[in-house]
């Protein structure tokens, strides 16, 4: 795969990183930081429990707020780079196939008019689902991390 910035190096790891922060719950919609430099999950945020960001403009307002939360100001560490250090990345905990629908397609818009100026990229949107997990952009996919189910 090219190495683009914002694409994590190993998603199945750092989803099971942001796992261990919030745990993965049915129709949990997490924002995590990532470190660049080390992957390492610096921070992570359940954002939403309906599985649905607000009606617009108040998803891209409720993502701006948490940058605000998770990842320091642009400039605060060094001018290097113009001050990226992480990547902020979705994860959708939903019933349904690993597929990208229009729920992810909303989140990707609500960061994308977020305009948080944060030291961070806007990340891809994942989806942990019972059958595994993917991510909308780069098309990484596994079985591992799940969404448990409770047994009926």
């Amino acid at each position: 795969m090219e190495e683009i910035p914002w694409n994590l190096k190993d998603p199945e790891q750092t989803l099971r990183d942001v796992a261990a922060i919030c745990p993965f719950h049915l129709d949990d919609v997490i924002v995590a930081a990532v470190d660049l430099r080390t992957q390492a999950v610096t921070g992570a945020q359940v954002v939403t429990t309906t599985g649905h960001p607000p009606d617009h403009p108040g998803d891209s307002e409720l993502v701006r707020e948490v940058a605000e939360a998770l990842v320091p100001e642009r400039w605060a560490a060094s001018p290097e780079g113009h001050g990226i250090t992480h990547v902020l990345i979705t994860v959708l905990c939903r019933n349904g196939r690993v597929t990208f629908t229009a729920r992810e397609a909303a989140w990707l818009s609500a960061w994308r008019y977020a305009n948080h100026f944060r030291a961070a990229f806007d990340g891809d949107v994942y989806i942990v689902t019972p059958h595994g997990w993917g991510g909308s952009l780069d098309h990484r996919a596994g079985y591992e991390p799940r969404l448990e189910t409770l047994a009926a």
